[in-house]
């Protein structure tokens, strides 16, 4: 396995994140900058949709009411959610 070149960094984190971090660090048997730079390049993998894109997802998911019918809203709000 190659050898890459590591930078020290600091930065803030709330300590909630941290000490999950450090939890599941411990779990898996792994240095906690491991899991932190895993957890980094996944972030970063991920494609941010285009500008115009997100503005739009956001107008249609939350700038317009949701349109179901009475019926399907009623069955929505008396199903338990422990059922599903």
């Amino acid at each position: 396995m190659e050898q890459r070149m590591k930078r020290k960094v600091g930065t803030l984190l709330e300590e909630e994140v941290l000490k999950l971090a450090k939890h599941r660090a411990f779990e898996e048997g792994r240095p906690l900058s491991d899991v932190i730079q895993e957890a980094i390049v996944h972030y970063l993998s991920n494609k941010v949709p285009e500008p115009k894109k997100r503005k739009r997802a956001y107008q249609i998911f939350c700038e317009q009411p949701i349109r179901i019918r009475k019926q399907r809203f009623k069955e929505i709000l008396e199903e338990n959610a422990w059922d599903l």
